[in-house]
């Protein structure tokens, strides 16, 4: 890996660029945007000195938050999950400190990030698969004993919570709004209809409280009949 100093931040995704990058790799995709005044560029000792930091919130015993505040790149939260096996910290927030190092490791959720083809356990009671959708990585966790042993879903962006808890949705790009096939969402709410779970957490602080298998599953058939046309006398 590069040093730390061979590396900075892009302002608009958080993702670490090199420094010999004119333009941040994730922005410059169709999923993403540069923005109207071009490519800004940030390091995580600015971020600090303006007063950045991570506020971290439990939401279920053993299952926490951590979000940037203020509001840094794309919004998102990570999700860290204790286990008497391990821990899992999954996604990534706007801004991570030294301190929130420093928290995480004291929970022992240091690891690798790795690829993977097939679902595997990474540890006893989290298995983790790759759905696809959002990108052909799109990758989704469930806990086994979270929502009091009825399971978590951890989605990511895979599947999108909205403000009606009874329903997600699923898009190719979020800021652009480049929606999928109807094709590709069967799919991942099939691939996803084989797993266990009652509660579904996004990666930007929503929820699915309950019942969260069945919302994905007709939230997926709803998504199809939209655009493949089912419903074009209604608009």
């Amino acid at each position: 890996m590069a040093a730390a100093e061979a590396w900075r931040l892009c302002a608009t995704c958080g993702v670490e660029n090199d420094l010999d990058e004119d333009t941040c790799a994730i922005c410059a995709e169709e999923r993403q945007y540069v923005p109207a005044g071009g490519q800004r560029w940030t390091t995580l000792a600015q971020r600090a000195a303006e007063g950045f930091h991570v506020e971290i919130t439990e939401v279920e015993p053993d299952c926490y938050t951590l979000h940037a505040v203020p509001r840094a790149d794309v919004g998102q939260s990570a999700m860290l999950v204790r286990t008497p096996h391990g821990n899992l910290l999954w996604e990534v927030p706007g801004h991570v400190d030294e301190a929130d190092r420093e928290w995480v490791r004291r929970w022992g959720a240091d690891g690798e990030i790795t690829t993977w083809s097939e679902p595997f356990d990474v540890l006893p009671g989290i298995r983790v698969l790759q759905p696809g959708g959002h990108f052909p990585g799109s990758s989704v966790a469930v806990w086994v004993a979270g929502a009091e042993g009825r399971g978590v879903l951890l989605s990511g962006d895979t599947c999108k919570a909205v403000p009606d808890a009874g329903w997600v949705s699923f898009m190719r790009s979020f800021p652009n709004l480049i929606p999928l096939s109807a094709a590709v969402v069967t799919r991942v709410a099939d691939t996803l209809a084989g797993l266990t779970f009652d509660r579904l957490y996004d990666n930007f602080g929503l929820q699915v409280p309950t019942d969260a298998r069945d919302v994905v599953r007709r939230s997926a058939q709803r998504y199809a009949s939209w655009v493949g046309g089912d419903h074009d006398h209604l608009t």
